[in-house]
């Protein structure tokens, strides 16, 4: 049994659409996309003049004065995970003044892309590509692309679910994570995370046969570093580097320790690449670098009849 685990892409096209091509590329059974699936901005496209486009992205001023040229920057904002949005000079300016348009702008984006996603997997995972497809929110997913998800006709939705692998393997899921300093969509206090973990890990009925895809990582465990941020929100560096300090969930911990079930996958946290055992748990999370269009996932290999992982490799392309 071999099943392909990612999470994190947020909203970049190129992440995607290898995520949808795992399954093939590296034989699975299953293919899973754990979380924060949606993008960060919108990169405004301003028509200044007649044939000729102002972008700034990434910290670089473009003018393109072709189609072919608009295009190519599209792309690559898109496999960056933003939102290209085209709009006069007025409009942008007055969207720089008008934060609640935005984000009506910023959530139809969203939603979007969200909707071409799933058409793209109806459209592929079939034929000589066909594999079951699981995918759920993380806590920067607004809830509105949840139904979306659930339209899907190749893609099952997995929030606040048990749902049933090839092999019997039961997949127990969680996109909510513990409180950030940015108030997520789905933040929230570590009671309520108790509360909805608990909700779906009993639901689990043979828990060494289960995999736990909780997208906030369990507390303390080398794979739930965070960046030590100042009151400024700036990170904090000392002489070796940045300052890293574990910000995973204690709830996650708990329920996990306490149930034991064979897997754990997580994400969120973007530089802590790594497996950890957790009793009898591995638990994993494969880091993201979903901004340079690469994808990292974690492939990994279970024993049927001995009842275990047999090996956890974590990959990127």
């Amino acid at each position: 049994m071999r099943i392909f685990y990612a999470s994190d892409v947020h909203g970049s096209n190129r992440c995607f659409k290898k995520f949808l091509n795992a399954g093939k590329f590296y034989g699975t059974e299953a293919i899973v996309l754990g979380g924060d699936i949606t993008g960060k901005a919108i990169v405004p496209f301003v028509e200044a003049a007649p044939g000729e486009v102002h972008v700034t992205f990434l910290g670089k001023e473009h003018v393109l004065t072709s189609e072919e040229d608009v295009h190519a920057l599209e792309e690559r904002v898109g496999d960056t995970g933003y939102y290209p949005h085209h709009c006069s000079a007025d409009e942008a300016a007055a969207l720089r003044e008008d934060p609640a348009r935005l984000n009506e702008i910023f959530g139809q984006k969203i939603v979007g892309r969200v909707e071409e996603w799933m058409a793209l997997a109806d459209e592929r995972l079939t034929g000589d590509r066909a594999v079951p497809c699981y995918v759920n929110a993380g806590n920067d997913d607004p809830r509105q692309i949840d139904e979306v998800i659930e339209s899907a006709s190749r893609v099952e939705f997995l929030e606040g679910r048990v749902v049933e692998l090839p092999k019997e393997i039961e997949l127990a899921s969680c996109g909510y994570a513990n409180m950030t300093p940015w108030h997520c969509p789905r933040d929230v206090q570590e009671p309520e995370l108790a509360d909805r973990l608990e909700a779906v890990a009993s639901q689990v009925r043979d828990p060494e046969w289960a995999i736990f895809n909780f997208h906030c990582p369990p507390h303390d465990t080398q794979i739930d570093q965070g960046p030590v941020l100042g009151e400024d929100m700036r990170l904090r560096s000392t002489a070796g580097g940045i300052e890293m300090h574990a910000v995973g969930s204690t709830a996650c911990r708990e329920v996990i320790e306490r149930y034991q079930p064979m897997l754990g996958f997580h994400g969120h946290l973007h530089e802590s690449r790594g497996t950890f055992k957790l009793g009898k748990t591995t638990c994993i999370n494969h880091g993201s670098e979903y901004s340079e269009g690469v994808l990292r996932g974690a492939l990994v290999d279970i024993n049927e009849k001995k009842r275990k992982v047999k090996n956890v490799h974590l990959v990127s392309g």
